[in-house]
């Protein structure tokens, strides 16, 4: 997201090198393979992916994961795969198996959902990599789309944890609130400010200076994924991050 105005994955890889990032997130790897994507981070200086999704999670099939897709279990394995050969090339702890778009709220699509989740879990805990779980505000027919959902279904999956997204979290439930509550669950977070999702530093309703320390004093110590579109391309998008003093200036 952040340096989106490159034209893959590699040359966004090189850019966050350059302006001094350890670790990336990516929704998927793109037209790279598992193998060419951990060779671009060894070019880049040996960056360490934090965090990528279980495909199918994109455009062009406008898939958003399958997990609670009962009917399309096999191809929701398949992916499954894929994101093991991707963890294991890039040696990535996390892996967000998202849900799958559907508006069926029956006991059968949740029971599947739980199933494909305890699979995921059963599958990548022994490759030491964490899977989570998000609840998205701004896609209507995405199926995991309440943080009350999210933790009775984390609560009914053991090792299952939650990524914690202070943007949807904002625009789920109007305040940062419950944020105390769910930060003990939290496997990964992600950040943009509300209700635009740009950079936290541009104006909006999360005072980000004040949450950022509130995470660090409750013990986080996982990354914090910058999901957001800059307000006025990326390099200004990160002038926030060397104003509050998480990066040097170059």
């Amino acid at each position: 997201w952040l340096f989106a105005d490159r034209p893959g994955i590699v040359e966004r890889l090189g850019r966050a090198a350059a302006r001094g990032f350890r670790y990336v997130e990516a929704m998927d790897a793109g037209s790279e393979t598992p193998a060419s994507l951990a060779d671009a981070c060894r070019h880049a200086g040996g960056l360490q992916f934090a965090l990528i999704n279980a495909p199918p999670c994109r455009p062009p099939s406008g898939d958003l994961g399958l997990t609670a897709l009962p009917d399309r279990r096999e191809e929701f394995r398949a992916g499954l795969s894929a994101a093991a050969d991707l963890c294991s090339a890039l040696s990535c702890p996390t892996l967000h198996v998202m849900s799958g778009r559907t508006t069926v709220r029956s006991p059968e699509v949740r029971a599947a959902y739980v199933d494909g989740l305890r699979e995921a879990v059963q599958i990548f805990a022994p490759l030491g990599v964490t899977c989570v779980i998000e609840p998205i505000s701004n896609i209507a027919d995405y199926y995991l789309n309440s943080y009350t959902d999210a933790v009775a279904i984390i609560n009914d999956v053991p090792g299952l944890r939650l990524l914690l997204d202070l943007f949807h979290l904002q625009m789920l439930e109007g305040s940062l609130d419950s944020l105390p509550a769910y930060l003990p669950l939290a496997g990964h977070v992600q950040i943009a400010q509300a209700p635009g999702r740009q950079e936290p530093g541009a104006p909006g309703d999360i005072d980000y200076g004040a949450v950022l320390r509130q995470i660090g004093e409750a013990g986080y110590s996982g990354c914090v994924g910058l999901e957001y579109r800059p307000s006025d391309g990326a390099e200004a998008g990160i002038d926030w991050l060397i104003e509050m003093g998480y990066l040097h200036p170059h």
